[in-house]
């Protein structure tokens, strides 16, 4: 019994506390048979105490491993977490901007509009309450205002009269146009199928029936028949300007005789014989006199009677003639990629007939404004008291930096503006309110623009371009009159997205 103790004893682990039990069960087996009752005692509280210290050993390594995973599976839930909380705030700024942003335009833009008449009452410093708004007072229907005028009015036939309003001391401007697209003499219709050789078969060409219609207008050899367009066509471009305070402090009715500024354009107008003076204050707030002259000078000098169709452009405006001329004879002008922007999807279809000027008469075309909403910002170039325009939106009408209409509208536009209040925005009057009293309708064109080009490919294939330097326009015309130099079409299959929509045109 003590050797089956003893070797029973040592088959447990050693440890401390079986050590300190085994020596005590060893002296305890040369004792009394007490001894050996408690060494049994001794050496089952040693059992159940390592099975205690495994427990706690197992207990512990689960609960590791249950925390090593626990803490794995919360790193990863929270990876994904931040993940989706990531993705969540990208996806609420994005939807905020994409509210806010319009909202914000919306407000900034339109903020003028519905603040109704009562951010409308600062008065104009030049068109203040009490000045009459009746351009009769200004034009003078009755009497000659013309202070220079060319000694050749409207003696001889022509195609096109083109009236370019000019500043009074613009004299390098006027000069560069005489020298650029002015030169009518080499920058004729002549040009048009050299600009344009590497598209030929893009664009529709002259109807015949409306070059013998127009024939009267032409200069026709012996030899030429109206099968093909004249090569040069009668274009006459005039200048309108006005006087400044100072001719009128020299107590000369805007004639002074004296003034520097007066005798370089009396030089100038004896020297060209295009140059067209009247008895109005040339100013910006002006511009609707200065217009509304020109309609008065062509009516009173029967102007209407030996040309086919009158043009109204600034002197900062670029008019690519070659085009101009081929779209009056109802042909078309090809697409370029770098034109194909200031289309819309009716337009750009430049070999469809739909396309075709076939009107002869109450027509007026440019670039068309619809539902344009009157600015109520005092600090706007275009701000507008309510006592000038009372209405929230402007008529349709053509932007003033180029449009162009038949002979007939000239002396109904100037009818009707006898009878209509004066408002200083030249072409919401001329163009809107007066063309909708004669009752003219007005179209849009995509080739006249009014803004700035990005590229010279762009001056290839418009009409009119707006806010042209002096240096700007030589270099647009040593470009466009360079034929070796072919700018592309669009690709064949283009982004409409790139078209235009017309806001507020239908």
């Amino acid at each position: 019994m003590g050797r089956y103790e003893y070797e029973k004893l040592t088959l447990l682990p050693l440890s401390s506390n079986s050590s300190n039990s085994t020596i005590n069960h060893s002296s305890a087996s040369s004792s009394s048979a007490d001894g050996d009752d408690n060494s049994d005692h001794e050496h089952e509280d040693s059992a159940v105490e390592f099975k205690q210290n495994k427990t706690k050993q197992f207990r512990k390594k689960i609960a590791g491993a249950i925390r090593t995973t626990s803490a794995t599976l919360t790193a990863n839930n929270r990876r994904k977490l931040h993940i989706n909380r990531g993705l969540g705030k990208r996806l609420t700024r994005l939807l905020l901007c994409a509210f806010m942003i319009p909202m914000l335009l919306f407000l900034t833009f339109y903020s003028t509009i519905f603040s109704g008449a009562s951010s409308r009452h600062y008065p104009l410093s030049d068109w203040d309450f009490s000045v009459s708004r009746n351009i009769s007072d200004y034009v003078l229907p009755l009497n000659d205002t013309t202070l220079l005028e060319p000694r050749h009015k409207c003696h001889e036939k022509m195609f096109i009269l083109i009236v370019v309003c000019s500043g009074l001391n613009n004299f390098v401007a006027r000069q560069t146009i005489r020298e650029t697209w002015g030169n009518t003499t080499e920058f004729n219709y002549s040009m048009f199928e050299k600009l344009h050789s590497h598209l030929s078969d893009k664009y529709l060409r002259p109807k015949r029936q409306r070059i013998e219609l127009f024939q009267e207008f032409f200069k026709l050899n012996g030899n030429q028949t109206t099968a093909i367009p004249p090569a040069a066509m009668p274009v006459r471009i005039l200048f309108l300007l006005g006087h400044t305070k100072i001719d009128t402090a020299d107590g000369m009715g805007g004639n002074g005789g004296n003034n520097e500024t007066y005798i370089r354009l009396q030089q100038e107008a004896e020297q060209y014989d295009d140059i067209i003076q009247e008895n109005f204050l040339d100013t910006y707030n002006n511009l609707t006199i200065k217009s509304v002259m020109a309609l008065k000078w062509i009516t009173r000098n029967k102007c209407f009677e030996k040309a086919a169709f009158f043009m109204k452009c600034d002197d900062d405006t670029f008019v690519n003639v070659p085009n101009l001329l081929q779209f009056l004879l109802g042909g078309t002008v090809p697409l370029y990629n770098e034109t194909l922007d200031y289309y819309d999807s009716r337009t750009y279809q430049t070999l469809s007939a739909i396309n075709r000027l076939n009107a002869t008469t109450n027509y007026m075309v440019g670039y068309m404004f619809c539902k344009a909403p009157v600015l109520a910002n005092v600090k706007s170039k275009w701000y507008m008291p309510y006592y000038m325009y009372s209405k929230d939106y402007y008529p349709t009408y053509l932007s003033g930096s180029g449009y162009l209409m038949s002979m007939d509208v000239v002396p109904r536009l100037y009818e009707a503006s006898l009878n209509t209040s004066l408002v200083y925005l030249e072409d919401v009057y001329v163009t809107g309110m007066c063309a909708e009293k004669a009752n003219i309708q007005r179209h849009h064109h995509p080739l006249f623009n009014y803004g700035r080009y990005k590229h010279s490919c762009t001056l290839k294939g418009m009409i009119t371009l707006h806010k042209l330097t002096n240096d700007d326009m030589y270099a647009a015309y040593n470009f466009v009159t360079n034929v070796t130099y072919h700018c592309p079409p669009p690709g064949k299959y283009f982004k409409r997205i790139r078209l235009r929509r017309l806001s507020g045109c239908g």
